[in-house]
């Protein structure tokens, strides 16, 4: 019979991984490393994440998770497009994965593999499709169009972000967050140009308050 899988403890291994990536980065960490760290077994923690890809997808998952809560609970702003949120989400996620010294040794592992960004990107157009009427197309099978050109060209914004930070070269933050979203115009039935007022309106005093506070949320172990 098997054992039954117990979710606090899957999200306790979750969350001691989450750490161990954080000191060692995804690629040079192992299972008996998280193992070590969590005081179980090696077996165990396979048994909850057969595959080390799988800590990713939950990191990806709790991190937007994190992000959403912090723009909707505490930034005070009034958007004038239905995507004004989904670009606030998008841009302080983007904060707290560069300028973040918890992400150091994680944020290369993720970028450089195309199914990781494919899966933040895909996030954001669930959100789209999920809480707005911003998309003008209806049909399942002209919104999966959608998602495979946005997750394809989006794509390219990634990887020239992996090539500037690979090589030490400056990334220009507004253009790629602009750009991300400028993507979806052709299919929303009013385009989006907030982004810059947006911005204006989120303080760096802000984004570091709450960087401190995306941490506690993403890489605590309960």
């Amino acid at each position: 019979m098997a054992r039954p899988k117990k979710p606090e403890e899957r999200n306790r291994i979750r969350d001691v991984a989450f750490n161990v990536f954080s000191n060692k980065g995804f690629e040079n960490s192992s299972f008996s490393d998280i193992a070590k760290e969590a005081s179980v077994s090696k077996s165990l923690v396979q048994y909850y994440f057969p595959k080390k890809e799988q800590f990713v997808h939950d990191f990806i998952d709790k991190s937007l998770a994190a992000v959403t809560e912090i723009v909707r609970e505490d930034l005070d702003i009034q958007y004038e497009h239905e995507l004004g949120e989904l670009y606030a989400i998008g841009y302080c996620q983007f904060y707290y994965a560069m300028f973040n010294e918890r992400m150091n040794s994680l944020r290369m592992d993720i970028l450089r593999d195309r199914g990781n960004t494919a899966m933040v990107v895909k996030h954001g157009i669930d959100w789209l499709v999920n809480n707005t009427n911003a998309i003008q197309v209806e049909e399942e099978e002209q919104i999966e169009k959608v998602k495979k050109t946005v997750v394809y060209v989006a794509g390219g914004a990634f990887d020239h972000l992996y090539d500037c930070m690979l090589e030490g070269r400056p990334f220009d933050v507004e253009f790629l967050s602009d750009a991300s979203l400028a993507l979806l115009n052709p299919f929303l039935n009013e385009p989006f140009h907030e982004g810059e007022a947006i911005r204006n309106q989120i303080s760096p005093e802000w984004l570091e308050k709450t960087r401190k506070k995306y941490n506690r949320m993403v890489f605590t172990i309960r």
